[in-house]
């Protein structure tokens, strides 16, 4: 009678997941459908960026996972640069970063580094390479696994001064809660994660919106001086502001968080690795993108101008070039 009742205990056990699962599944079928979707472009460019801060890779597609957006194995922002003191490092501080162009080898097992005036150097992908330390990006605390002596001398030898380490996020270190992020973490929802990312897992742009800046500028920038993920041709500049929800292809759904707000590493001239004396496009984004006093996020973005949206993956999948991307204004 006991094995009776176990087996039918473990049945109903089962039977009860199924039913969880398929309601999770259920319940973001019917709220998708509540959703007045419209195509409002299509995908025009992906960029991966395996190290914050340095070049990212123009790929054709890639996989957008609860992390953020994926390719070859590399997550966006998965490797960061931090100072012998553990302050991590960006283009704020040292531009010459821009440079530093890590791409993934051939057989999928190395991030291969490259910069001008350095010798070709590779960090395993696959194999443990050191100790886990601990970090902070902004506010919130994390762990990443030391690359080694090797790169870090690499470092130190283009950056000119000692003690930079490369850091690597492995999925069993976790990744850092949004939640708790001071500033944003009331837009996240329960156990949403990041690794390297300022806050968001996904920074979207629209084509647009970049043609209509570029047309205030003396001199034009680049879409990598704002290092979004996915860029969006079709729209209307700025239209991206009012997008809710945006689904791409079949299946990636993702929610806007919050616009992005632009600071310093926007001034980058990200072919010489050095800040333009004028000071844009950031002095002219100051002219014209401010949060308006009816923003109920004003005091978060503070004296920033506002430039992409920001959002987090509710549903991960692959998106390519030339998807058809909808968004939802409710």
């Amino acid at each position: 009678m006991s094995d009776f009742l176990n087996n039918k205990m473990v049945v109903g056990g089962l039977a009860a997941c199924a039913v969880g699962v398929l309601g999770i599944g259920l319940f973001y079928t019917l709220r998708q459908k509540s959703r007045k979707y419209m195509p409002v472009g299509v995908v025009s460019c992906i960029y991966v960026h395996p190290i914050k801060s340095c070049r990212g890779l123009e790929v054709s597609e890639a996989e957008c996972a609860a992390l953020g957006i994926r390719t070859d194995g590399v997550t966006d922002r998965s490797f960061l640069i931090v100072s012998e003191s553990g302050t991590f490092i960006t283009q704020r501080q040292h531009p010459s970063i821009a440079l530093i162009y890590p791409s993934v080898s051939e057989d999928k097992k190395a991030l291969v580094i490259n910069a001008p005036g350095m010798p070709t150097i590779r960090v395993s992908l696959v194999n443990k390479l050191g100790s886990i330390v601990d970090v902070r990006v902004w506010k919130l605390d994390l762990k990443g696994e030391d690359c080694g002596d090797e790169v870090g001398q690499w470092l130190d030898q283009y950056l000119g001064t000692t003690g930079y380490r490369l850091l690597r996020h492995q999925d069993k270190l976790g990744g850092k809660l949004i939640q708790n992020d001071p500033k944003w973490g009331i837009k996240a929802k329960r156990n949403e994660k990041a690794v390297y990312q300022d806050c968001a897992q996904i920074n979207i742009l629209g084509m647009a919106s970049l043609t209509d800046l570029n047309s205030r500028l003396e001199k034009p920038v680049d879409m990598r001086n704002f290092r979004p993920n996915i860029v969006v041709e079709g729209t209307s500049a700025f239209t991206e502001d009012e997008w809710k929800y945006v689904r791409i292809g079949k299946g990636v759904q993702l929610r806007t968080t919050h616009m992005c707000a632009r600071c310093r590493q926007t001034t980058v001239n990200q072919d010489t690795g050095k800040f333009m004396e004028n000071g844009d496009p950031l002095t002219t984004l100051k002219e014209f993108r401010m949060p308006s006093s009816e923003d109920p996020d004003k005091h978060r973005y503070g004296p920033s101008p506002l430039f992409g949206t920001n959002l987090a993956v509710e549903l991960p999948g692959r998106i390519k070039l030339g998807d058809v991307v909808y968004a939802s204004m409710d």
